[in-house]
């Protein structure tokens, strides 16, 4: 016979551990589920106040900075003698990406690079990582021709980063 318990109405009588172990879970989830009601039919599980990062939070000479990688940003697919790079042509397989994207237009920063630093410029950025592609510096590999057009771009970036007092 069942005896009435303050849960459920009924005191399981548990056939395995395994039975026990659920029915105990269920139990506190619904206790922790009414302890935290706050009687306007939703819960809350905490509150958390807000707290704003400020610049002098961190130490003196902390550089803030970005940073990017030549395929996810450059775009420029085959513009000015750039081969394919390995990401190039896997992206271009069946697969790759959702709905056929890649990176062939991307964030269009080989033709928006300067736009890129005047705006890590007025966000006070002090650093900036970025990779370089090596298919458009040496489109035809380690003993081809390298691109001057390729290490033009690059040099563009590295002396608009150098105007704008960022490191490299």
């Amino acid at each position: 016979m069942r005896k009435a318990n303050q849960f459920t109405g009924y005191r399981l009588q548990p056939k395995s551990s395994t039975i026990f172990l659920f029915w105990y879970l269920i139990s506190i989830c619904a206790l922790v589920l009414e302890a935290s009601n706050n009687n306007d039919g939703g819960f809350e599980l905490e509150k958390k106040e807000e707290h704003h990062v400020k610049i002098s939070d961190f130490p003196t000479g902390f550089f803030f900075g970005a940073a990017t990688s030549a395929y996810q940003v450059e775009g420029a697919y085959l513009e000015d003698a750039k081969s394919l790079s390995n990401w190039d042509t896997f992206c271009h397989s069946v697969g790759c990406g959702e709905n056929g994207e890649n990176g062939d237009i991307a964030d269009y920063h080989y033709h928006l690079f300067l736009k890129d630093i005047e705006i890590m410029h007025s966000l006070g950025l002090k650093a900036y990582r970025f990779s370089i592609s090596w298919a458009r510096i040496l489109p035809r590999g380690k003993f081809g021709e390298v691109n001057p057009m390729g290490i033009m771009f690059y040099n563009k970036i590295i002396d608009n980063l150098i105007l704008k007092g960022a490191i490299t």
